[in-house]
């Protein structure tokens, strides 16, 4: 089976509610990164998650959204060739700057050079791009904190948080392939506190009562409310924790769970169809 598998996705109606509708429907499947440009949906999964069932599953969800889909195989070897002609161009938000190996270098503000893998999070989802708006928004807990990463994807927001002065930042990967990325974009950065683990929520009973001061978890609604108390649990009193990998109609739910849990919340804000949440426990 090959490494990667894309979905190219084009919906019957131009309106960009059809490209919402569609990417919720199938986000409960594997897929670990959706592009919406172009009226079209390409949704990227690694090739042993998406059986032949599921396939068959995801075109009869969407047959009354789209009458063309298209599956295609990509080695991993090839991936990057593939990013670079059709996904990742360099991208500013605010005065961090994202770019590609492949790409110009740039001198000014904070620059991040990812390599991409197949690895979620160049900035050009709406979740990371949310996360690291409200990193930037909070420099001043970042400063100094040590940062926990959960699903750390190519590193990004690990990265980021080290360039705003974290004193120490762990990331943690379900995917062995996904830390080898992160931990190779750590390197091509000259991140000298940052480190990407494999593991899970399980890998923080390694981790004192309230160690981390912040805590970022750009994931999945169900990965989120799973183990949230686990994400609580090494949390510092008036430590900050950044929520995404939301979409807008999941925010309620989430934030109804973390105000039962007595966190004060400080953020919410929304970019296409996805959302983002802050919150500090008291």
């Amino acid at each position: 089976m090959s490494d990667f598998v894309s979905l190219t996705i084009q919906p019957n109606s131009t309106e960009e509610e059809f490209k919402e509708i569609i990417v919720a429907l199938i986000s409960e499947y594997p897929f670990n990164y959706f592009n919406t440009e172009n009226d079209i949906v390409i949704a990227h999964a690694k090739g042993s998650d998406i059986s032949e069932s599921d396939k068959v599953e995801i075109e009869d969800i969407l047959s009354d959204f789209s009458t063309n889909l298209t599956w295609e195989y990509q080695e991993k070897e090839n991936w990057n060739e593939l990013w670079e002609k059709n996904f990742f161009n360099p991208l500013q938000i605010e005065n961090v700057h994202i770019r590609a190996t492949f790409h110009p270098e740039v001198t000014e503000g904070i620059v991040i050079t990812i390599e991409p893998r197949m690895s979620f999070g160049t900035g050009h989802h709406s979740t990371t791009h949310l996360m690291i708006l409200e990193m930037l928004k909070n420099i001043d807990k970042i400063n100094n904190a040590t940062v926990l990463d959960m699903g750390a994807g190519t590193g990004i927001l690990g990265i980021v948080a080290e360039k705003l002065g974290a004193k120490k930042v762990t990331g943690i990967e379900i995917d062995d392939w996904v830390v080898d990325n992160a931990n190779d974009n750590v390197a091509i950065n000259h991140c000298g506190v940052t480190e990407m683990l494999i593991g899970t929520a399980e890998t923080l009973d390694n981790y004192t009562n309230e160690y981390f001061d912040v805590i970022l978890a750009n994931i999945h609604r169900e990965v989120i409310l799973n183990d949230l108390d686990a994400y609580l649990r090494v949390l510092k009193p008036n430590g900050l924790i950044l929520i995404s990998g939301l979409q807008i109609v999941d925010l309620q739910l989430v934030n109804d769970v973390c105000l039962e849990k007595s966190l004060e919340k400080i953020a919410e804000n929304t970019r296409t169809e996805w959302g983002v949440l802050g919150y500090l426990k008291k």
